[in-house]
């Protein structure tokens, strides 16, 4: 008799300890989610100094990191897809999206801050090594290495879509604000990738 009570008791302390996991999961990813989101939405709210910079304020704002985020992942399908180029687009598309991130804590620089490549790039490593961390996603900084490096094919290609970006947002804003000098500066400035995707400006 003791030895079913025994049994019985082992099987419902098991059942509950499942239970216990399948809800401490479901909190710590539920948490995780909830907290990349609120990191992300850092980037909502921090605004491309280039653009402020160039005083093209379209409807007083300027584009968001987000905004051009979503705006180089729509170019990189589009373009991915019409040249039929033989990439891993998952990881474009998560490489695109990882990009950015360092600006959560050390937020949008331009050249004319004159801050080192170097310590920028330190900065926004210890960035992603919180978030990455936080997150419980190794993914999310060895991917942003990635990017940084530059060497993979998926790594160039992001780094041509966000280039690409910033010069088709500066033709809008040229045309918007009547400012054709803005257009010409970042063509002339990227103007090997300006030409690679000519048809997509």
């Amino acid at each position: 008799m003791s030895i079913d009570l025994n049994k019985k008791v082992l099987l419902f302390l098991v059942w509950v300890r499942s239970i216990y996991l399948d809800n401490f999961c479901e909190f710590t990813y539920t948490f995780c989610m909830s907290n990349l989101y609120s990191e992300i939405f850092k980037l909502k709210q921090e605004l491309r100094k280039g653009w402020i910079e160039r005083n093209v304020c379209c409807n007083n704002r300027v584009e968001s990191d987000a905004e051009h985020i979503f705006s180089c992942s729509i170019l990189a399908l589009e373009i991915m897809e019409k040249e039929r180029l033989n990439l891993d687009k998952l990881k474009v598309l998560k490489m695109l999206l990882y990009h950015e991130l360092g600006e959560i804590d050390y937020g949008d620089h331009t050249p004319q801050e004159h801050i080192s490549k170097e310590e920028k790039h330190q900065k926004e490593k210890v960035c992603l090594e919180r978030i990455s961390k936080e997150c419980k996603n190794p993914e999310i900084l060895k991917l942003w290495l990635e990017f940084e490096e530059r060497k993979t094919p998926e790594s160039i290609f992001v780094y041509e879509m966000d280039k690409l970006d910033a010069i088709v947002q500066s033709k809008i804003y040229a045309q918007k604000c009547n400012k054709p000098q803005v257009f010409e500066e970042f063509y002339n400035n990227n103007k090997l990738i300006a030409k690679k995707y000519k048809k997509y400006i």
